[in-house]
């Protein structure tokens, strides 16, 4: 199901004097891009699949002509190829997940006031965000040679696991 929080307010932008907080809202920016990105293309690969899947059923059920029929099973062929090499539901995921904690800290952070931000809040916030990124690349690397994501000492590992074999 598609989710759409268009509700939410705009969140103020970083002052020039914390430098974590605007490095997380720069990682934050671009989770929230390549997770867009990748729905889309997942929306798109997904839908054409099926477009031209159920398109070649009725091609050859009309008696269309044979290179009708062959151009779509091809097209659709492809489409399952190409869901398979970029894998886009997973990319989504990936960054979906990525995002989703990262706003988390931000706003666990921004909850302090900012007279009280020390370097201990600091440093928690800058070591959630390199966290977050250790995570989503670890999770990319083990989608893109086919194992379980291991957890990542020190971090939350918010990738799928696999039970022991």
């Amino acid at each position: 199901m598609l989710i759409r929080r268009r509700d939410l307010p705009e969140p103020p932008s970083p002052s020039d004097d914390d430098p974590v907080l605007e490095h997380a809202l720069t990682d934050l920016a671009w989770y929230e891009r390549a997770r867009d990105r990748a729905r889309r293309w997942h929306w798109f690969t997904e839908l054409s699949a099926l477009l031209t899947g159920a398109s070649t059923v009725v091609a050859a059920g009309i008696q269309a002509p044979p290179a009708v029929t062959a151009t779509l099973a091809g097209t659709a062929v492809f489409i399952g190829g190409f869901r398979q090499i970029f894998n886009h539901t997973e990319r989504y995921v990936l960054a979906a997940e990525a995002w989703s904690r990262l706003r988390l800290a931000i706003r666990r952070y921004r909850l302090i006031p900012e007279a009280e931000r020390d370097e201990v809040s600091r440093q928690r916030l800058l070591e959630e965000v390199e966290a977050v990124d250790a995570t989503e690349l670890q999770g990319w690397a083990a989608s893109r040679r086919g194992v379980a994501p291991t957890p990542i000492p020190g971090g939350t590992n918010t990738g799928s696991q696999l039970p022991p074999s």
